[in-house]
């Protein structure tokens, strides 16, 4: 680990570290958590900031029936270990991501992650060169860190085994402290928030230069819970400095049950196949599409290249396209799915 920065700055208004993370309070293996999973369009409400203010996630909706486990596993027995095998544990949150790491009563440093991903199957980030502080302890309101990481992105595109180098910056901050009004209508009083963003550099055959963006906002009421009790995770794959993801997948829990469900059909996505992908020239549609269905190409940047019907078995010429990534979009009745294509 290279530390570049720490600064630790209490706000007056706090006294004592009850309220901050330390080794004593890090959930230990064994613990869980059942989290509804919610709207992922809702506000992260970045900018409050500081000591004594207020997050209202009060009206936050639910997707009916949708639970997700978040548990702290033995890192030496878990799917991935031999690839982590410094690791002590995991945060695993059920069907999204897993964070190895492991501790001592100054920090908690992690050595990778595991994140499954439509386009790219199981990404499996290990940072053996350099590995990755997301805590010093104590860290309370105020608190924050920069550390440096590298090591290596495993994964397969197309039955392609790929292993890229990943290098990158962290950052993390207790950034407020404060209440949270939680969606089942209780009010947490002395609320602590711990952001964290990861921004990882690789080249990727294909696919060029591309970064890799995690965010992570976590609650914790530390009082009466080592879990937090709401999180918002985003991770995001992206040419350097931005332009149309590759992928970018939000997913918000709360560990209490919410009063308001998001309608019926707010999280339902058109499924659909694609092949050959990469292709040379033509890619050939596979799906139960409606009537009206469309199929739309857009380029990095966003911009609409192609639109046609999307007709089960049609094809979609991609032949004068130039060399690189798309993304093709099919729409019915409003519900979307998307892919990532790569012409050769």
């Amino acid at each position: 680990m290279k530390r570049i920065l720490l600064v630790a700055t209490i706000a007056t208004s706090f006294t004592g570290l009850a309220q901050s993370l330390t080794q004593a309070n890090e959930p230990a293996i064994g613990e869980t958590q059942p989290m509804y999973l919610c709207d992922s369009s809702a506000n992260t409400y970045e900018a409050i900031t500081g000591a004594g203010v207020t997050w209202d996630y009060s009206t936050l909706e639910k997707y009916p029936n949708v639970i997700r486990t978040v548990s702290i596993e033995n890192a030496t027995t878990a799917p991935n270990a031999a690839s982590f095998p410094t690791s002590t544990k995991t945060i695993k949150v059920e069907n999204s991501l897993e964070t190895y790491f492991n501790s001592t009563s100054t920090e908690r440093v992690s050595q990778g992650f595991v994140f499954t991903e439509a386009s790219f199957g199981e990404l499996v980030a290990v940072f053996d060169t350099d590995e990755e502080t997301l805590v010093e302890y104590p860290f309370a309101n105020g608190a924050s860190l920069t550390d440096s990481y590298d090591g290596t992105l495993y994964f397969e595109f197309n039955g392609i085994p790929q292993s890229p180098g990943a290098a990158g910056n962290c950052y993390a901050w207790i950034d407020g402290q404060g209440t949270l009004l939680m969606p089942d209508g209780s009010t947490i009083t002395d609320a602590i928030r711990y952001k964290m963003m990861d921004t990882s550099t690789t080249n990727i055959q294909l696919f060029g230069d591309l970064e890799i963006v995690r965010t992570q906002y976590e609650y914790y009421d530390i009082t009466n819970s080592n879990l937090p009790v709401l999180t918002l995770s985003r991770l995001l794959i992206q040419q350097p400095g931005g332009g149309l993801p590759l992928a970018d997948n939000s997913i918000i829990l709360s560990s209490v049950d919410p009063t308001n469900s998001v309608g019926l059909f707010s999280n339902e996505l058109i499924e659909f196949e694609t092949y050959p992908n990469p292709t040379s020239g033509n890619v050939t549609l596979k799906g139960e599409f409606d009537a009206d269905a469309t199929a739309a190409v857009y380029d990095q940047s966003g911009r609409l290249l192609l639109t046609q019907k999307a007709i089960n078995g049609s094809s979609i010429d991609l032949s004068n396209f130039n060399t690189g990534m798309y993304l093709l979009k099919v729409t019915s009745n409003g519900v979307s799915g998307t892919k990532t294509i790569v012409k050769q």
